[in-house]
């Protein structure tokens, strides 16, 4: 077996049981199991891939193998859910998880085949792991209709075109202050690119986009964005969405996201805005110009409206 191999294999059994769902469970199992290529290898050739994860470890690449493995899973789980969260030390509990796995892999299967018996059990214990990591990162109430139903549902992170962004947040590109930061711009981060493009001092960042140049890859909830950082901060669909179905939500993590907003709001320069929509009125009633910070709403001609926040003094 290859290094190329074994990541093809890993991939394919990804696709094949990307849409069923880890908590229907059908006689007391789930129906998620191995692709007809990751049975093959498990049961007719171990021994090779036993020695390919043993040569992993002895080049001292072995741990970057497991993190990208438990990479793809996290990203395979926002992408069905935009409202999974995962902090740093959740993706190094999946990457432990998955060391497991393999550490088991390496010890049972050692012979030249093995007993499917084996295989689907070890699967099971390794999807029950899961759902224990799932609901303890996430909540029960998150995944309570994930058990009815075979396959999952679609929750996506949409990628708006940068036009109908500018429009639905009312941004007068002319007179925004910067430096302008994109909270949750995507992966492909379209509307930083037009700012930048029409000359504006624009960055993003985004769980889901590759750290480059103007771009970084960050989770909002981890980033410090700083005191008086930002002529104007924008956040379409992101932030506030998810603000929201945590303040909704009976075991949402409602507080760390209120602190979060208030940093946002002082990492904004005086003179500065917070722009974004959904509104948030639970947040908006409780600020006034004593605090420093003036409300207004932006109605679009297609009748959406966003919160832009601004900050009137230090």
């Amino acid at each position: 077996m290859t290094v190329a191999q074994l990541h093809n294999l890993i991939n394919g059994q990804l696709l094949y049981n990307q849409h069923r769902s880890l908590f229907y469970m059908r006689e007391g199992s789930v129906l998620l199991g191995p692709s007809t290529e990751m049975t093959y290898w498990l049961t007719q050739r171990s021994s090779e891939l036993i020695l390919m994860l043993q040569s992993l470890k002895r080049q001292h690449t072995y741990n970057a193998f497991v993190t990208d493995v438990a990479a793809k899973i996290l990203s395979q789980f926002v992408n069905t859910n935009q409202y999974l969260h995962f902090h740093t030390d959740h993706a190094r509990e999946l990457t432990e998880l998955y060391d497991r796995l393999f550490t088991r892999i390496e010890k049972l299967f050692q012979k030249k085949s093995i007993d499917r018996a084996i295989l689907d059990l070890l699967l099971q214990q390794h999807y029950g792991h899961l759902r224990d990591f799932l609901t303890r990162t996430n909540g029960r109430e998150m995944f309570a209709k994930y058990a009815e139903c075979e396959y999952t549902f679609w929750i996506p992170c949409e990628e708006y075109t940068p036009e109908l962004q500018a429009n639905l947040l009312g941004l007068d590109i002319a007179r925004l202050q910067e430096p302008v930061l994109d909270v949750g711009c995507g992966s492909e981060a379209r509307l930083v690119t037009y700012l930048r493009a029409c000359g504006i001092e624009a960055y993003g960042t985004d769980r889901l986009a590759e750290t480059e140049g103007c771009v970084t890859r960050g989770d909002w909830l981890e980033t410090t964005f700083g005191e008086s950082a930002w002529g104007t901060i924008i956040s379409h669909m992101a932030f506030s969405n998810h603000f929201i179905h945590h303040h909704l939500k009976a075991d949402g993590n409602i507080h760390e996201y209120a602190r979060k907003y208030m940093e946002l709001l002082r990492a904004i320069r005086p003179g500065g805005s917070f722009i974004y929509s959904p509104c948030l009125p639970f947040m908006e009633e409780l600020l006034d110009a004593r605090m420093g910070y003036q409300v207004e709403y932006i109605q679009s001609s297609e009748g959406y409206r966003a919160t832009k926040i601004t900050r009137v003094h230090s």
